[in-house]
């Protein structure tokens, strides 16, 4: 009996771990293994695996209980377009009955394949052994090994296309990029430059937002000077060899970021415009997280050790988040049957096996909201360095700033406080555990300020701090003479995690330094550099694309900060927490923020009201047609013109949007209840008056301060209305704690998990007894400390050193800083710091 392996792919419960085939087919003496998938998602996969162990596979595919096999690569092709039309195809064929289907390759594995077979909605495959003799597959059926190999050829251009480029460039840039087309040129990689291109201007010519790049590439003057990125790589100091040099094989990876929201636009133009065009797949595996839950949900308690095997087996097929194939002539790859679109059942691995050139196209919210926020105040281009907008970034007030809104990369701006765009792209580049595992950022905001000398002058560009892999490249290329290739083949292997890599990349270093004449303390003092730090490096040119992004919102937020916080809070309106940050940062400036209203009302230039979306459950939709149906006058006129659930409507005045339309929260609740429960006042009174009858009043509803935070959580998730509360004593505003992320002390009320201090309200992790406190709280609610707030008279700030006195602000007069400046102990009153290693003491 021919044996015919099932693989996971197939999602009908195989468990077979195609890894262990090759152990398989040993034992039972097989010279080749034949593969009866009903797709072809595992083919790449198993022939790769086969080949590695000197196996024939056979290639074969399940359909209307039969097994179509091909023998040899024209039969492979037809099995692959027959499954595209879904007709069976032109080829020999093998009945289900006269082979052996295996799911499981030990019986013993037979509770794995059951418990996948139910996790996947399949049918369990009785156990049973294997026949004693079983039939070899290519032998039996004439097949031979034969590799999937696929012709994919990109778009052509006109010979001499670059060359006309050349032609046109500035004469101090002829020689950077005669050498980046030569070697483009030598390597045969125009097709795949003109077809990225071909992409990008697709998108530019139907107004769809393009990135400025992303990756290595950004340091090709090239790529630049044909649209694909838009940084200059000269005025940067970019290094092309980082992206491409002559011992590269593969062809280059370009990344193109889109808007978000244009991206479908975008590629359904692709498929429109290229001769072939698809996704690819992915797969979403088991872990031992979602396995544990679905043994939950499907009430089953499986040996853990069956739990175990599982992970890491594919559970669905998914479509990758970025990749896409294009091509110059139609390819004969199996496509997913049911789907809308194109897309490849082959994943980004084993395309590349094939030889497919993937292309990445990442949808990139950030582009979305810059331009959103561009058209709204009128503004193309920013104004580079702005020394107000850096101002802003020193203080860790980065809600809403591409890679700087998390806790971490606030304390960082704070450290490294930049003052220009290379500057950005170093802290950028540090906000990483790696580098911050390592104080790397503390030791150069040191050397930024003068606090500490630069022991050498390898790396004058980031002080002394090695922070990019192009500074590992250059310094082997300058010191020790190694070729671009010798370079990056370096820098990988210092940067590798196995101490034997890592020795004999040095070793040659050293020999080479040692032969230019260099000192051998020098050629030690450079080693144990790189060797400390070159595993914390990053790629420049990516770090310095993303701070071009980062400066750009950071801009816009300086001098629109109404218009950025509009469209950054109605961007991200299902996000609470990013919410509740944004309203903590825009009272930080001295803005009200006040709940959305169902009528567009006028405010000052400092009141800012919420906008709809920020309800639960009020969608983009509800909250245009809400705008559209302004002015309104009551609740009940509000129902009946926007027919919305009562769900919905009750949500709204939880949140206050019917404030404006009555004197408190409590009457607009009263008012709803009433038309909740069909009651109308004016229907009552006209009653009484005609048949003489008395109508009962409604009992009026009374809500304190609690009962309208109980309500705000509900409907946004987090409180919004501060309490009525005064302090004499004024310590850090409660607003400040989250909008800056640092843990500071508070003078506020404190009732049941929540506080305030009169001008904004949060959620506490803990819980005290209702009082007046002043609380040392961390940016995630935590109170770490607390005390009585008549007990507390000030706060000092213990720090055991600190850079200068740009690294304080101005605080009230309760709170003062002990810290060593200029080698001597001080005590700074009025002031708190900026910086985040401090201690805080009651007085």
């Amino acid at each position: 009996m021919i044996p015919c392996i099932v693989s996971p792919y197939s999602f009908d419960g195989s468990v077979v771990r195609l890894e262990q085939l090759a152990e398989f087919a040993k034992e039972k003496g097989l010279k080749s293994l034949l593969l009866a998938d009903n797709n072809f998602h595992a083919a790449v996969l198993f022939n790769v695996l086969c080949g590695q162990s000197g196996l024939i596979p056979v290639h074969g595919l399940r359909m209307n209980g039969k097994i179509y096999y091909a023998r040899d690569r024209e039969e492979f092709e037809e099995l692959v377009k027959s499954y595209n039309v879904n007709r069976e195809p032109e080829l020999n064929f093998l009945r289900l009955d006269d082979v052996k289907l295996i799911y499981y390759l030990d019986r013993s594995l037979y509770d794995a394949h059951f418990f996948m077979a139910r996790l996947v909605g399949a049918e369990p495959q009785g156990p049973g052994d294997l026949p004693d003799v079983l039939t070899d597959p290519a032998a039996a059926l004439g097949a031979s090994a034969y590799e999937l190999k696929v012709s994919h050829k990109l778009l052509s251009p006109q010979a001499g296309w670059l060359d006309e480029l050349l032609r046109r460039v500035r004469e101090d840039r002829k020689m950077r990029l005669s050498r980046e087309i030569e070697l483009v040129k030598k390597l045969g990689f125009e097709p795949y430059f003109f077809t990225v291109k071909r992409i990008v201007d697709i998108a530019r010519e139907n107004q769809i937002l393009i990135g400025p790049g992303r990756g290595s590439a950004v340091a090709s003057l090239l790529a630049y000077l044909l649209g694909i990125t838009s940084i200059d790589p000269i005025a940067h100091d970019l290094m092309f060899e980082r992206f491409l040099h002559e011992g590269r094989t593969e062809l280059p990876d370009i990344d193109i970021d889109v808007a978000d929201e244009q991206r479908e636009q975008l590629l359904n133009l692709l498929k429109r415009s290229f001769p072939y065009f698809a996704q690819i797949s992915t797969f979403v595996t088991l872990t031992e997280k979602n396995l544990t839950s679905e043994a939950s949900r499907l009430n089953l308690k499986p040996n853990p050790n069956v739990l175990k095997y599982l992970v890491g087996l594919p559970l669905r097929r998914s479509v990758h988040a970025a990749g896409i194939i294009v091509a110059a002539e139609p390819l004969n790859l199996p496509l997913v049957p049911s789907a809308e679109e194109p897309i490849v059942e082959y994943d980004m691995d084993s395309l590349q096996h094939v030889g497919v050139v993937k292309i990445d196209l990442l949808g990139l919210r950030t582009l979305t909201v810059l331009d959103r926020i561009k058209k709204r105040v009128g503004v193309s281009t920013v104004k580079t360095e702005d020394p107000e907008s850096y101002e802003m970034l020193s203080r860790g007030r980065t809600c809403g700033i591409f890679q700087l809104e998390s806790r971490t990369a606030r304390s960082l701006c704070r450290t490294i406080r930049p003052t220009n765009l290379d500057e950005l792209s170093i802290l950028l580049a540090m906000n990483r555990p790696g580098p911050l595992s390592a104080g790397l950022e503390k030791t150069y905001a040191m050397k930024k300020r003068g606090r500490m000398k630069l022991d050498h002058d390898f790396f004058p560009e980031t002080r002394g701090v090695i922070v990019y892999q192009e500074q590992v490249m250059r310094l082997a290329m300058d010191f020790a003479g190694f070729s671009a290739v010798e370079a990056d083949l370096f820098r990988k292997a210092i940067s590798e995690k196995d101490p034997k890599i890592i020795q004999s990349a040095m070793n040659k270093f050293k020999d080479r330094l040692r032969e230019k004449g260099y000192a051998p303390e020098f050629v030690d003092r450079l080693c144990d550099i790189l060797v400390k730090f070159a595993s914390y490096a990053f790629n420049k040119s990516h770090s310095v694309a993303y701070a071009h992004l980062s400066y750009e919102l950071a801009y816009l937020k300086t001098h629109w900060p109404r218009e950025f916080f509009e469209i950054y809070i109605r961007e991200h309106s299902s996000d609470q927490y990013k919410i509740f940050l944004a309203v903590q940062e825009l009272r930080s400036m001295g803005y009200r923020v006040l709940p959305p209203s169902v009528n567009q009302v006028r405010t000052d230039e400092k009141t800012f009201h919420l906008p709809l979306e920020t309800v639960n459950g009020v969608s983009e939709s509800i909250a245009r047609t809400c705008r559209q149906m302004s002015p309104l006058n009551d609740l009940k006129d509000f129902i009946e013109k926007t027919k919305l659930p009562l769900s919905t409507v009750q949500k709204l005045v939880w949140a206050g949007a019917f404030d404006e339309m009555y004197e408190s929260r409590a009457a607009a609740m009263e008012d709803f209840e009433a038309v909740q429960k069909g009651f109308d006042q004016e229907l009552s009174q006209v009653a009484a008056k005609v048949f003489g009858k008395r109508v009962e009043n409604r009992q009026k509803i009374s809500y304190d301060e609690m009962d309208i935070t109980e309500l705000e959580m509900k409907a946004f998730g987090f409180a919004l209305s501060p309490w009525k509360v005064e302090f004499d004593r004024k310590f850090a505003p409660l607003s400040e704690v989250f909008a800056s992320a640092r843990t500071l002390p508070v003078a506020v009320k404190v009732s049941g998990k929540f506080a305030s201090d009169g001008m904004t309200i949060c959620q506490l992790k803990n819980s005290l007894p209702d009082g007046y406190y002043v609380l040392i709280l961390s940016p995630d609610g935590n109170v770490l400390e607390h005390k009585k707030l008549d007990g507390v008279k000030g706060i000092v700030y213990e720090m055991d050193n600190c850079f200068d006195e740009r690294d304080f602000e101005e605080a009230s007069e309760t709170e003062s800083v002990q810290t060593t400046l200029c080698g001597k102990r001080v005590v700074l009153e009025g002031v708190r710091p900026l910086l985040d290693w401090y201690r805080i003491r009651f007085v």
